[in-house]
């Protein structure tokens, strides 16, 4: 199976028309970006009443040349790598209070090939908003996420994540109805909160699974194939 940072370099394939020995020779290769982020997630992780908390600020240091080399491209970039992030966090089971928001900020100290990376906890500000609204990545929030039936006699059928709560199902009362004799009456529901989507297993009899996990709790990616009972859902914004 792909690894995270393995997919995030098929990724950055598609961002950069050259090849990257040609782009990033003598500078900061975006990969070398991603892996000190990973790291200083892992470091700089709190513990908190719920569980495990992640930083979800990240604010990238970079010379001059490799500011100019990477500004065409930097909103892209910085989706890519807070969808990194999202994962690595999911993997590790640590909590994000809000969605991850990477920037690149110019450092005239810094000589070509050289950058750093600082890590913050940044909690939402009045409202539900983030800090920094104004940025990409806050932007992305306003997207509506879409569930759809990936099989089965629903195959097709399509749910937009647009009211605060979700509910999955057997039951007519669902919002999403199931035609599955393994799935619970309410199995599991979606949340729109500050960080994303989150999935929520409501005790159901079978489980909720997500990569071949069975989860009890898990904020979402774009891509990500949720199974309730024998049924594959995907997610997508």
């Amino acid at each position: 199976m792909m690894g995270p940072l393995r997919r995030f370099e098929k990724r950055l394939e598609k961002i950069f028309e050259e090849p990257f020995s040609k782009a990033f020779r003598g500078g900061v290769h975006p990969l070398e970006i991603a892996r000190r982020i990973t790291r200083e997630i892992d470091d700089a992780k709190v513990l908190g009443v719920s569980g495990t908390l992640a930083p979800n600020r990240f604010i990238v240091h970079l010379s001059q040349r490799d500011y100019e080399r990477l500004s065409g491209v930097a909103s892209s970039l910085a989706a890519e790598m807070e969808a990194l992030i999202i994962t690595h966090t999911n993997q590790r089971h640590y909590h994000l209070i809000t969605r991850p928001g990477v920037e690149f900020h110019l450092d005239g100290s810094l000589r070509e090939g050289e950058f750093s990376v600082a890590a913050a906890l940044d909690e939402p500000g009045p409202a539900g908003k983030e800090r920094g609204a104004g940025t990409p990545a806050a932007r992305a929030e306003d997207r509506t996420g879409v569930l759809t039936i990936l099989g089965g006699e629903k195959a097709g059928t399509r749910c937009e994540l647009e009211a605060e709560r979700t509910r999955i199902g057997r039951a007519e009362e669902n919002d999403l109805v199931l035609a599955d004799p393994r799935a619970s009456r309410f199995h599991a529901q979606v949340e729109r909160t500050p960080s994303g989507y989150v999935l929520r297993d409501l005790e159901s009899t079978n489980g909720t699974r997500v990569g071949g996990r069975r989860v009890r709790e898990r904020l979402l990616e774009d891509g990500d194939v949720v199974v309730v009972g024998d049924t594959e859902i995907g997610f997508s914004v």
